[in-house]
């Protein structure tokens, strides 16, 4: 069942939105985004759709709703004024649903409408639905009990409110009044699919286990797993052949709830594994190559559990009328609405796990609200610009990403500042001596050198001379005093730093005044008097640097006139120096000597 239609006017912010969700080439359904500030009727669309699914299911399921104190069942939404947009005398709501070949109608009517005179181009459309009287409130569902029967027996359909969650390991329930939801016998009317579902973990984990030994299986002396893709029997027979046949089928529903784990967790390694009986709360564990194990599946963060059930729930009811289904993903049918899907998520899990998930399901019509340009940008990255449709509500327009490629340079950014704290805790993981850190390359070769032309071999020995950043895709990146401030303010906010002795050494422009956090000391190379020079360079006598050091180069300058802009080859001045120059080149160095040296006899005293 996909949602073909829905027009929406006068309910809560929505003035008017008409809809029509569009189908890929395949005729698979394209993935939904709501967007739009808070209070523009995100969740006030979404509520639609859920309450027609409510109503069609309520047809078929006795297990939809709770009964009421006389014995009927209460909608999903009131029906009443409180709903009608300020000032209107009526709010109107039509929808449209296609299953197996059939239209599929709903009506919600509010206040004074006259269906006489109302928009005659709807009425063609939505004529089931069409018979509501001017005054008074209205809902009406076709009866369709059948198509609805086989429709939701068969098809995932399922509503994921803002407010979901999942209980973690460490809670103990008995500290709230909580109740879980046993699970249920089956019954001719009753599904045991909720639409509404806040928490599915209880209802996963038998589930997942009962996956995880349907994977087990002992294969006969005549079959053996080889050539491919292929199965090699011998003496079998063949009703033998197409057991052992579905039996292996079963592991690929297995790896298919892997591979929402891989994703979530951004390893490919990860795999279920069984705890013994004796240890709870689960025993379904994690377990990844490099020896890392998740002892359960509630060991999960609150992001990852929330989606890791979340799609594990949409294979669940997939394969609840067929069990294929969780072996081919790709035939799941549905429609899954998800109110605030990026809520809890982690930037990277919105931008780049979240659209991976949703593409494994061709065929469920995702319609989901959303706050984050991050997963906007990562929807269109995984499926094309006219892959997907984001609507902006309240009117309900299509529009692009375009407007949010600033958000797009923040998330480079932000993967960027994610790496290079990566790089540093790598770094000072591997620092064995106190380490000094540098503006960049030519900085380390200069103080090296100068130490070993200078007579400081054993200051040289006793200290790590590093480079702040390293070599990316367009050159040095994270260096110079931007770089060595990052490491100030990281190493500021990281306690398990604080036993690390750095000193970060400035370039004397960089205007940096002296500061000691812990054993972290912050200082600069003295500006030599007679020179301005920028950078260390400033510490080299001038004559050092002739003419083969620079490169000409000509600028329009005004009214006409072109100016020579010299460039200094910073890294040809380098390798020349270091390797012809003398000590008295180097004099100037004695300053940067005497830094070092403080530094590490502070470190030392401390130690001692």
């Amino acid at each position: 069942m996909y949602l073909e239609e829905i027009y929406l006017e006068n309910t809560g912010p929505i003035s008017k939105c008409h809809v029509k969700p569009p189908l890929d080439n395949n005729g698979n359904p394209l993935p939904i985004v709501i967007v739009g500030p808070n209070g523009s009727g995100k969740s006030i669309f979404l509520s639609y759709i859920v309450d027609a699914l409510t109503e069609f299911k309520k047809q078929a399921f006795d297990d939809t709703v709770p009964l009421d104190n006389s014995g009927g069942t209460p909608y999903f939404r009131i029906v009443g004024p409180t709903t009608i947009r300020s000032g209107e005398p009526f709010s109107i709501s039509l929808l449209r649903f296609k299953a197996i070949d059939q239209d599929l109608h709903y009506c919600e009517k509010v206040g004074t409408l006259d269906r006489a005179t109302y928009s005659p181009d709807l009425k063609p459309v939505f004529r089931p639905v069409w018979r509501w009287s001017t005054e008074g409130n209205y809902k009406y569902v076709p009866p369709n009990e059948k198509i609805i029967e086989t429709e939701m027996r068969k098809g995932t359909h399922a509503f994921f409110p803002a407010r979901r969650r999942e209980e973690p390991d460490w809670l103990n329930p008995k500290s709230l009044k909580v109740e879980l939801s046993p699970l249920s016998a089956r019954f001719d009317r009753e599904l045991g699919k909720p639409l509404w579902i806040e928490t599915c973990a209880d209802e996963n984990l038998p589930w997942i286990l009962d996956v995880f030994l349907d994977s087990l299986i002992d294969l006969a002396p005549g079959l053996q797993l080889a050539e491919g893709q292929n199965l090699v029997y011998r003496n079998v027979s063949s009703s033998e052949i197409i057991e052992l046949r579905n039996r292996s089928l079963l592991r690929q529903a297995r790896q298919n709830v892997e591979s929402i784990l891989q994703a979530i967790l951004q390893n490919k390694s990860a795999k279920l594994d069984l705890n013994y009986r004796n240890i709870g709360p689960s025993r379904i564990s994690i377990k990844m190559k490099n020896g890392r194990i998740i002892p359960t599946l509630q060991s999960l963060s609150e992001g990852q559990s929330q989606l890791f059930h979340l799609f594990a729930t949409i294979i669940r009811y997939g394969e609840h009328a067929d069990i294929n289904m969780s072996i081919r993903l790709r035939d799941i049918t549905g429609l899954v609405i998800i109110d605030e899907v990026d809520a809890h998520l982690h930037p990277t899990l919105q931008h780049d796990v979240l659209p991976r998930l949703i593409r494994m399901f061709p065929k469920v019509q995702f319609i989901v609200s959303s706050h984050s340009p991050l997963f906007l940008l990562g929807m269109e990255k995984e499926f094309g610009t006219d892959g997907l449709a984001i609507l902006e509500l309240p009117t309900g327009d299509r529009i692009n990403s375009e407007r949010f490629t600033e958000f797009g340079k923040a998330f480079e950014y932000y993967q960027d500042t994610e790496r290079f704290d990566g790089e540093i805790k790598q770094l000072v993981a591997q620092m064995t001596k106190p380490t000094v850190l540098t503006e960049g390359k030519s900085d380390v070769r200069y103080i090296q050198t100068a130490l070993e032309l200078l007579g400081e071999t054993e200051l040289l020995h006793s200290l790590e001379i590093e480079p702040v950043g390293n070599k990316g895709k367009k050159g040095d990146e994270d260096g110079g005093k931007d770089g060595l401030n990052y490491v100030l303010n990281f190493y500021k906010k990281n306690s398990a730093l604080k036993d690390r002795a750095i000193l970060l050494l400035y370039d004397w422009d960089a205007n940096k005044p002296e500061e000691e956090y812990e054993k972290l000391w912050v200082r600069s190379i003295p500006k030599n008097p007679i020179d301005d020079k920028e950078g260390i360079e400033n510490l080299f006598p001038a004559h050092l640097f002739d003419d083969r050091f620079y490169d000409n180069k000509t600028k329009r300058g005004v009214h006409g006139k072109n100016k020579v802009d010299p460039k200094f080859k910073k890294m040809e001045f380098c390798q020349w120096i270091c390797e012809n120059g003398s000590a008295a080149d180097f004099e100037e160095f004695k300053k940067v000597v005497k830094i070092l040296k403080e530094f590490l006899e502070a470190h030392q005293s401390h130690l001692d």
